[in-house]
Protein backbone atom coordinates (compact mmCIF):
# COMPACT_ATOMS: atom_id res chain seq x y z
CA UNK A 1 0.00 0.00 0.00
CA UNK A 2 3.02 2.66 1.07
CA UNK A 3 4.66 1.48 -2.39
CA UNK A 4 1.57 2.20 -4.04
CA UNK A 5 1.03 5.67 -2.54
CA UNK A 6 4.24 6.53 -3.25
CA UNK A 7 4.32 5.68 -6.54
CA UNK A 8 1.24 7.95 -7.06
CA UNK A 9 3.01 10.69 -5.41
CA UNK A 10 5.38 10.34 -8.23
CA UNK A 11 3.49 10.35 -11.02
CA UNK A 12 1.41 12.94 -9.68
CA UNK A 13 4.93 15.18 -8.94
CA UNK A 14 5.99 14.55 -12.42
CA UNK A 15 2.46 15.41 -13.65
CA UNK A 16 3.04 18.57 -11.98
CA UNK A 17 6.35 19.57 -12.98
CA UNK A 18 5.22 18.72 -16.70
CA UNK A 19 2.69 21.21 -16.53
CA UNK A 20 4.70 23.64 -15.25
CA UNK A 21 7.19 23.86 -18.05
CA UNK A 22 4.29 23.23 -20.99
CA UNK A 23 3.49 26.66 -18.76
CA UNK A 24 6.76 28.34 -19.14
CA UNK A 25 7.02 27.01 -22.41
CA UNK A 26 4.02 28.57 -23.41
CA UNK A 27 4.65 31.71 -21.41
CA UNK A 28 8.45 31.64 -23.69
CA UNK A 29 6.96 31.13 -26.59
CA UNK A 30 3.83 33.60 -26.60
CA UNK A 31 6.73 36.07 -25.42
CA UNK A 32 8.73 35.43 -28.19
CA UNK A 33 5.90 36.13 -30.75
CA UNK A 34 4.95 39.11 -28.72
CA UNK A 35 8.58 40.40 -29.47
CA UNK A 36 8.15 39.21 -32.98
CA UNK A 37 4.92 41.13 -33.25
CA UNK A 38 6.53 44.27 -31.86
CA UNK A 39 9.57 44.21 -34.43
CA UNK A 40 7.36 43.80 -37.06
CA UNK A 41 6.20 47.34 -37.47
CA UNK A 42 8.23 49.97 -36.02
CA UNK A 43 6.79 53.51 -36.96
CA UNK A 44 5.59 56.78 -35.83
CA UNK A 45 4.77 56.54 -31.87
CA UNK A 46 6.67 53.08 -32.36
CA UNK A 47 2.98 51.42 -33.03
CA UNK A 48 1.12 54.45 -34.27
CA UNK A 49 -1.09 54.70 -31.05
CA UNK A 50 1.65 56.13 -28.79
CA UNK A 51 1.25 52.55 -26.18
CA UNK A 52 4.96 51.41 -25.07
CA UNK A 53 4.57 48.37 -23.50
CA UNK A 54 7.17 47.76 -20.67
CA UNK A 55 9.04 50.71 -20.77
CA UNK A 56 9.98 52.51 -17.87
CA UNK A 57 11.78 55.57 -19.08
CA UNK A 58 12.81 58.74 -16.63
CA UNK A 59 10.39 61.06 -15.61
CA UNK A 60 12.48 64.16 -15.19
CA UNK A 61 15.74 65.29 -16.72
CA UNK A 62 18.43 67.73 -17.01
CA UNK A 63 21.69 68.26 -18.51
CA UNK A 64 24.02 66.83 -16.39
CA UNK A 65 22.32 63.85 -14.96
CA UNK A 66 20.33 62.06 -17.73
CA UNK A 67 21.19 63.07 -21.08
CA UNK A 68 23.31 60.69 -22.37
CA UNK A 69 24.28 61.79 -25.33
CA UNK A 70 22.84 64.78 -27.96
CA UNK A 71 23.84 64.60 -31.49
CA UNK A 72 23.36 67.64 -34.27
CA UNK A 73 21.81 66.73 -37.87
CA UNK A 74 20.50 69.15 -40.33
CA UNK A 75 17.51 71.10 -39.47
CA UNK A 76 14.44 68.82 -39.23
CA UNK A 77 11.55 68.75 -40.77
CA UNK A 78 8.28 67.95 -38.32
CA UNK A 79 9.04 64.18 -38.25
CA UNK A 80 9.56 61.76 -35.01
CA UNK A 81 12.11 59.50 -34.88
CA UNK A 82 12.26 55.64 -34.41
CA UNK A 83 14.31 53.06 -33.01
CA UNK A 84 15.15 49.42 -34.82
CA UNK A 85 17.60 47.14 -32.47
CA UNK A 86 20.50 49.61 -32.05
CA UNK A 87 20.21 52.46 -34.47
CA UNK A 88 17.97 55.58 -34.26
CA UNK A 89 16.42 56.90 -37.65
CA UNK A 90 15.30 60.09 -38.19
CA UNK A 91 15.00 62.58 -40.82
CA UNK A 92 16.48 65.97 -41.62
CA UNK A 93 15.88 68.87 -44.36
CA UNK A 94 15.68 68.83 -47.33
CA UNK A 95 14.70 65.37 -47.37
CA UNK A 96 17.53 63.25 -45.83
CA UNK A 97 17.63 59.92 -44.01
CA UNK A 98 20.27 59.61 -41.02
CA UNK A 99 20.43 56.78 -39.19
CA UNK A 100 22.45 57.02 -35.42
CA UNK A 101 23.99 54.56 -33.08
CA UNK A 102 21.64 54.55 -30.33
CA UNK A 103 24.64 53.81 -27.62
CA UNK A 104 26.47 57.17 -28.57
CA UNK A 105 24.50 59.45 -31.10
CA UNK A 106 27.11 59.27 -33.79
CA UNK A 107 26.21 59.19 -37.10
CA UNK A 108 26.52 55.59 -39.11
CA UNK A 109 25.08 56.96 -42.52
CA UNK A 110 22.92 59.33 -44.22
CA UNK A 111 21.10 58.98 -47.18
CA UNK A 112 20.22 62.19 -49.31
CA UNK A 113 16.91 61.92 -51.02
CA UNK A 114 16.70 65.83 -51.93
CA UNK A 115 19.09 67.24 -54.18
CA UNK A 116 19.58 66.59 -57.92
CA UNK A 117 23.13 65.75 -57.01
CA UNK A 118 22.63 63.45 -54.64
CA UNK A 119 24.44 59.97 -54.90
CA UNK A 120 21.64 58.30 -53.65
CA UNK A 121 19.70 58.82 -56.13
CA UNK A 122 19.54 57.20 -59.79
CA UNK A 123 19.93 60.33 -62.46
CA UNK A 124 16.72 58.98 -64.23
CA UNK A 125 15.07 59.98 -61.14
CA UNK A 126 16.62 62.56 -60.47
CA UNK A 127 15.28 64.02 -64.09
CA UNK A 128 11.89 63.71 -62.79
CA UNK A 129 12.01 65.57 -59.57
CA UNK A 130 9.73 68.51 -60.50
CA UNK A 131 7.52 68.56 -56.92
CA UNK A 132 9.03 71.39 -54.65
CA UNK A 133 7.66 72.70 -51.37
CA UNK A 134 6.42 75.46 -50.46
CA UNK A 135 4.14 77.53 -47.59
CA UNK A 136 4.75 75.94 -44.02
CA UNK A 137 5.68 72.50 -45.60
CA UNK A 138 8.73 70.11 -45.56
CA UNK A 139 10.39 67.99 -47.28
CA UNK A 140 10.61 65.60 -44.17
CA UNK A 141 7.32 65.55 -42.53
CA UNK A 142 6.85 61.72 -42.70
CA UNK A 143 8.65 59.42 -40.01
CA UNK A 144 10.50 56.40 -41.37
CA UNK A 145 8.65 52.82 -41.11
CA UNK A 146 10.81 49.38 -40.39
CA UNK A 147 10.11 45.99 -40.39
CA UNK A 148 12.82 45.00 -38.22
CA UNK A 149 15.22 44.17 -41.05
CA UNK A 150 14.26 47.45 -43.67
CA UNK A 151 13.98 50.84 -43.14
CA UNK A 152 11.64 52.82 -45.52
CA UNK A 153 11.16 56.67 -45.79
CA UNK A 154 9.38 59.01 -47.96
CA UNK A 155 10.00 62.82 -48.72
CA UNK A 156 7.57 65.58 -49.85
CA UNK A 157 8.29 65.33 -53.59
CA UNK A 158 7.34 61.29 -53.37
CA UNK A 159 10.69 60.11 -53.56
CA UNK A 160 10.57 57.11 -51.66
CA UNK A 161 13.64 54.82 -51.00
CA UNK A 162 14.10 51.26 -48.64
CA UNK A 163 17.57 50.43 -47.34
CA UNK A 164 18.87 47.25 -44.95
CA UNK A 165 19.82 48.84 -41.52
CA UNK A 166 23.45 48.90 -42.69
CA UNK A 167 22.34 51.89 -45.41
CA UNK A 168 22.36 49.46 -48.30
CA UNK A 169 19.95 50.57 -50.81
CA UNK A 170 16.94 47.96 -51.93
CA UNK A 171 15.02 50.09 -54.65
CA UNK A 172 13.88 53.58 -54.68
CA UNK A 173 11.28 55.43 -56.64
CA UNK A 174 9.39 58.58 -57.05
CA UNK A 175 5.59 58.15 -55.71
CA UNK A 176 3.40 60.51 -58.07
CA UNK A 177 -0.48 59.93 -56.55
CA UNK A 178 -0.45 63.22 -54.36
CA UNK A 179 -0.79 66.34 -55.81
CA UNK A 180 -1.70 68.78 -52.68
CA UNK A 181 2.04 69.39 -51.04
CA UNK A 182 -0.24 69.99 -47.64
CA UNK A 183 -1.25 66.50 -47.21
CA UNK A 184 3.02 64.73 -47.46
CA UNK A 185 2.84 64.65 -43.43
CA UNK A 186 1.17 61.05 -43.53
CA UNK A 187 3.78 58.29 -42.21
CA UNK A 188 3.58 55.08 -43.73
CA UNK A 189 3.37 51.66 -41.91
CA UNK A 190 5.53 48.81 -43.32
CA UNK A 191 3.54 45.82 -42.38
CA UNK A 192 4.91 42.38 -43.28
CA UNK A 193 6.06 42.66 -46.41
CA UNK A 194 3.89 45.23 -47.41
CA UNK A 195 4.28 49.17 -47.35
CA UNK A 196 1.25 51.03 -46.48
CA UNK A 197 0.96 54.78 -48.21
CA UNK A 198 -1.22 57.53 -47.41
CA UNK A 199 -0.19 59.72 -50.13
CA UNK A 200 -3.03 61.46 -52.56
CA UNK A 201 -5.23 58.15 -51.74
CA UNK A 202 -4.59 54.74 -49.93
CA UNK A 203 -1.93 52.66 -51.44
CA UNK A 204 0.44 49.43 -51.19
CA UNK A 205 3.94 48.83 -52.25
CA UNK A 206 5.52 45.58 -52.07
CA UNK A 207 8.67 46.19 -50.00
CA UNK A 208 10.85 43.79 -51.82
CA UNK A 209 10.72 46.04 -55.14
CA UNK A 210 8.80 49.23 -54.60
CA UNK A 211 6.22 47.73 -56.83
CA UNK A 212 2.45 48.58 -56.48
CA UNK A 213 0.37 46.37 -55.12
CA UNK A 214 -2.53 48.21 -55.01
CA UNK A 215 -4.39 51.63 -54.84
CA UNK A 216 -7.66 52.18 -52.95
CA UNK A 217 -8.42 55.86 -55.35
CA UNK A 218 -11.02 56.46 -53.37
CA UNK A 219 -9.50 56.49 -50.30
CA UNK A 220 -9.21 60.46 -48.64
CA UNK A 221 -5.71 61.40 -47.81
CA UNK A 222 -5.44 63.67 -44.93
CA UNK A 223 -2.73 65.02 -42.44
CA UNK A 224 -3.44 61.60 -40.32
CA UNK A 225 -1.83 58.42 -40.18
CA UNK A 226 -4.12 55.09 -40.90
CA UNK A 227 -3.89 52.49 -38.45
CA UNK A 228 -4.38 48.59 -38.94
CA UNK A 229 -6.18 46.18 -36.71
CA UNK A 230 -8.39 42.73 -37.22
CA UNK A 231 -11.85 41.69 -38.19
CA UNK A 232 -12.01 37.84 -37.82
CA UNK A 233 -8.77 37.37 -38.67
CA UNK A 234 -8.87 39.64 -41.88
CA UNK A 235 -6.26 42.33 -41.57
CA UNK A 236 -7.74 46.21 -42.29
CA UNK A 237 -6.62 49.75 -42.27
CA UNK A 238 -8.42 52.43 -40.66
CA UNK A 239 -8.00 55.89 -42.40
CA UNK A 240 -8.50 59.00 -40.37
CA UNK A 241 -11.62 59.67 -42.88
CA UNK A 242 -13.38 57.06 -42.07
CA UNK A 243 -12.63 54.38 -44.88
CA UNK A 244 -12.15 50.77 -43.97
CA UNK A 245 -9.91 48.94 -46.42
CA UNK A 246 -8.58 45.38 -46.92
CA UNK A 247 -4.60 44.68 -46.50
CA UNK A 248 -4.65 42.12 -48.70
CA UNK A 249 -6.38 43.88 -52.05
CA UNK A 250 -7.19 46.96 -50.92
CA UNK A 251 -10.83 47.13 -51.30
CA UNK A 252 -12.74 49.29 -49.73
CA UNK A 253 -15.27 47.70 -47.21
CA UNK A 254 -17.41 51.14 -46.09
CA UNK A 255 -16.47 54.70 -45.82
CA UNK A 256 -17.66 57.79 -44.06
CA UNK A 257 -17.45 56.75 -40.87
CA UNK A 258 -15.58 59.97 -39.56
CA UNK A 259 -13.35 62.45 -40.99
CA UNK A 260 -10.38 63.73 -38.67
CA UNK A 261 -7.48 66.01 -40.43
CA UNK A 262 -4.94 65.42 -38.73
CA UNK A 263 -5.51 62.44 -35.75
CA UNK A 264 -4.74 58.44 -36.26
CA UNK A 265 -7.87 56.21 -35.55
CA UNK A 266 -6.86 54.29 -32.34
CA UNK A 267 -8.16 50.77 -31.60
CA UNK A 268 -8.75 48.31 -28.58
CA UNK A 269 -9.58 45.57 -28.33
CA UNK A 270 -12.86 45.05 -30.93
CA UNK A 271 -13.19 48.96 -30.29
CA UNK A 272 -12.26 51.88 -33.04
CA UNK A 273 -12.36 55.33 -31.17
CA UNK A 274 -11.86 58.31 -33.66
CA UNK A 275 -10.88 61.10 -31.42
CA UNK A 276 -11.30 65.03 -32.28
CA UNK A 277 -13.48 68.29 -32.04
CA UNK A 278 -16.40 65.14 -32.59
CA UNK A 279 -15.15 62.09 -30.72
CA UNK A 280 -16.36 58.78 -31.23
CA UNK A 281 -16.60 55.17 -30.50
CA UNK A 282 -17.47 52.00 -33.03
CA UNK A 283 -17.61 48.60 -31.91
CA UNK A 284 -16.65 46.27 -34.76
CA UNK A 285 -18.46 43.54 -36.52
CA UNK A 286 -17.57 39.99 -35.77
CA UNK A 287 -17.28 39.50 -39.71
CA UNK A 288 -15.79 41.41 -42.39
CA UNK A 289 -18.35 42.32 -44.83
CA UNK A 290 -19.04 44.72 -47.87
CA UNK A 291 -20.89 47.87 -46.47
CA UNK A 292 -20.82 46.80 -43.03
CA UNK A 293 -22.01 48.66 -40.78
CA UNK A 294 -20.09 49.38 -37.46
CA UNK A 295 -22.43 49.68 -33.90
CA UNK A 296 -21.66 53.25 -32.82
CA UNK A 297 -21.16 53.64 -28.85
CA UNK A 298 -20.55 57.34 -27.86
CA UNK A 299 -19.77 60.27 -29.31
CA UNK A 300 -18.69 63.46 -27.18
CA UNK A 301 -17.31 66.90 -28.13
CA UNK A 302 -14.27 68.63 -27.20
CA UNK A 303 -13.15 72.06 -27.70
CA UNK A 304 -10.06 73.28 -29.98
CA UNK A 305 -9.46 72.35 -33.60
CA UNK A 306 -6.23 70.85 -33.39
CA UNK A 307 -6.21 67.79 -31.07
CA UNK A 308 -3.51 65.03 -31.13
CA UNK A 309 -3.76 61.78 -32.04
CA UNK A 310 -4.98 59.61 -28.57
CA UNK A 311 -3.56 56.94 -26.65
CA UNK A 312 -5.39 54.31 -24.71
CA UNK A 313 -4.56 52.50 -21.00
CA UNK A 314 -6.33 50.69 -18.89
CA UNK A 315 -9.69 51.99 -20.05
CA UNK A 316 -8.57 55.51 -19.98
CA UNK A 317 -8.23 57.54 -23.68
CA UNK A 318 -5.83 60.38 -23.26
CA UNK A 319 -5.04 63.34 -25.78
CA UNK A 320 -4.55 67.08 -25.72
CA UNK A 321 -5.65 70.15 -27.81
CA UNK A 322 -2.09 71.06 -29.23
CA UNK A 323 -2.34 74.48 -29.34
CA UNK A 324 -3.98 75.47 -25.95
CA UNK A 325 -2.39 72.18 -23.91
CA UNK A 326 -5.38 71.49 -22.77
CA UNK A 327 -5.55 67.50 -21.36
CA UNK A 328 -8.14 65.22 -22.26
CA UNK A 329 -8.71 62.09 -20.43
CA UNK A 330 -11.88 60.58 -21.55
CA UNK A 331 -13.61 57.24 -20.19
CA UNK A 332 -13.11 54.38 -23.04
CA UNK A 333 -16.73 53.05 -22.40
CA UNK A 334 -18.53 56.01 -21.88
CA UNK A 335 -17.29 58.71 -23.73
CA UNK A 336 -17.28 61.21 -20.48
CA UNK A 337 -14.79 63.39 -19.94
CA UNK A 338 -13.23 63.10 -16.42
CA UNK A 339 -10.42 66.24 -16.51
CA UNK A 340 -12.50 69.14 -15.96
CA UNK A 341 -11.76 73.51 -14.78
CA UNK A 342 -13.11 76.27 -13.56
CA UNK A 343 -13.47 79.11 -15.25
CA UNK A 344 -15.13 82.32 -15.93
CA UNK A 345 -18.07 82.91 -18.21
CA UNK A 346 -17.31 86.78 -19.80
CA UNK A 347 -20.77 87.29 -20.17
CA UNK A 348 -22.66 86.18 -17.11
CA UNK A 349 -18.90 86.80 -14.95
CA UNK A 350 -20.21 83.41 -13.00
CA UNK A 351 -17.95 80.68 -12.36
CA UNK A 352 -18.82 77.67 -15.34
CA UNK A 353 -16.96 74.28 -15.56
CA UNK A 354 -14.85 73.52 -19.22
CA UNK A 355 -14.13 70.21 -20.18
CA UNK A 356 -10.26 69.57 -20.39
CA UNK A 357 -7.49 71.00 -18.07
CA UNK A 358 -4.91 72.92 -19.35
CA UNK A 359 -1.14 71.29 -18.42
CA UNK A 360 1.27 73.11 -16.08
CA UNK A 361 4.11 74.11 -17.86
CA UNK A 362 3.19 73.26 -21.34
CA UNK A 363 3.58 76.86 -23.63
CA UNK A 364 0.58 77.16 -25.96
CA UNK A 365 1.88 77.64 -29.74
CA UNK A 366 0.62 77.84 -33.14
CA UNK A 367 2.11 74.56 -33.88
CA UNK A 368 1.98 71.52 -31.94
CA UNK A 369 3.48 68.33 -34.06
CA UNK A 370 4.20 65.83 -30.97
CA UNK A 371 0.84 63.30 -29.62
CA UNK A 372 1.10 62.22 -26.13
CA UNK A 373 2.73 58.95 -25.60
CA UNK A 374 2.06 56.07 -22.53
CA UNK A 375 4.30 54.43 -20.64
CA UNK A 376 3.82 51.50 -18.08
CA UNK A 377 3.52 54.53 -15.27
CA UNK A 378 3.18 57.68 -16.95
CA UNK A 379 1.72 59.85 -19.77
CA UNK A 380 4.40 62.30 -21.42
CA UNK A 381 3.02 65.72 -23.09
CA UNK A 382 4.71 67.99 -25.37
CA UNK A 383 5.25 71.56 -26.58
CA UNK A 384 7.06 72.82 -29.67
CA UNK A 385 9.48 75.20 -26.95
CA UNK A 386 11.30 71.50 -25.61
CA UNK A 387 8.82 70.98 -22.86
CA UNK A 388 7.46 67.70 -21.51
CA UNK A 389 5.04 67.74 -19.13
CA UNK A 390 4.61 64.21 -16.70
CA UNK A 391 1.78 63.53 -15.56
CA UNK A 392 0.93 59.98 -13.45
CA UNK A 393 -2.06 57.45 -15.46
CA UNK A 394 -5.37 57.64 -14.45
CA UNK A 395 -8.22 59.43 -14.71
CA UNK A 396 -7.46 62.59 -12.28
CA UNK A 397 -4.57 65.33 -13.27
CA UNK A 398 -1.63 64.41 -11.38
CA UNK A 399 1.79 66.48 -12.53
CA UNK A 400 5.06 64.55 -11.65
CA UNK A 401 7.49 66.61 -13.58
CA UNK A 402 7.85 69.34 -16.10
CA UNK A 403 11.35 68.54 -18.35
CA UNK A 404 13.08 71.25 -20.88
CA UNK A 405 15.26 70.56 -23.77
CA UNK A 406 17.61 73.45 -25.08
CA UNK A 407 15.79 73.33 -28.72
CA UNK A 408 12.17 73.26 -30.22
CA UNK A 409 10.30 69.51 -29.76
CA UNK A 410 9.19 69.31 -33.21
CA UNK A 411 8.44 65.35 -33.54
CA UNK A 412 6.61 62.50 -31.26
CA UNK A 413 9.54 60.78 -28.88
CA UNK A 414 10.22 57.44 -28.93
CA UNK A 415 11.04 55.59 -25.93
CA UNK A 416 12.97 52.54 -26.01
CA UNK A 417 13.70 50.42 -22.61
CA UNK A 418 14.64 52.79 -20.23
CA UNK A 419 15.68 55.78 -22.74
CA UNK A 420 13.69 58.20 -24.75
CA UNK A 421 14.68 59.99 -27.92
CA UNK A 422 13.66 63.36 -28.54
CA UNK A 423 14.11 64.99 -31.98
CA UNK A 424 14.92 68.93 -31.43
CA UNK A 425 14.60 71.25 -34.69
CA UNK A 426 18.60 70.55 -35.21
CA UNK A 427 19.55 67.92 -32.11
CA UNK A 428 18.79 64.55 -31.34
CA UNK A 429 19.16 63.89 -27.62
CA UNK A 430 18.76 60.10 -25.85
CA UNK A 431 17.68 60.50 -21.85
CA UNK A 432 18.37 58.26 -19.36
CA UNK A 433 19.66 57.47 -16.16
CA UNK A 434 23.63 57.69 -16.06
CA UNK A 435 25.47 54.41 -15.44
CA UNK A 436 27.26 55.21 -11.62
Amino acid sequence: MKTSLRYLIFIFSIAATVQISLKTSAKETQSRETSKAKTNSIMWRYDGNGNFPDIIPPKQWSSNKTILWKSTVDAGGYSSPIVVKDKVFVTAEMGSLICLDLTNGKTLWKKDLFSKESKDIPEDLSKRLMRGCGGDSKQSTPTPASNGEFVFYINAMGLCACYDLDGNQKWIQIIETAKEEEHFSSSPIFIKDQIILSWGCLLSLNAKDGSTLWKAAKAKPTHGTPTITKIAGDEIIVTPCGDIVKLADGEIICSGLFESLYTTPLIHNNILYMIDSESKAFEFPTKLTKNMKLKELWKTNLTGTVMASPSYKDGLIYTTENQRCILYVIDSKTGKILTSSKTLDETTKKEKTDPGIKIDGLIPAKYVYASPVLSEKYAYFFDDAGTTAVLELGPNYKPVGINKIDDALVGTPFFINDKIIIRGSETIYCIGEKNQ
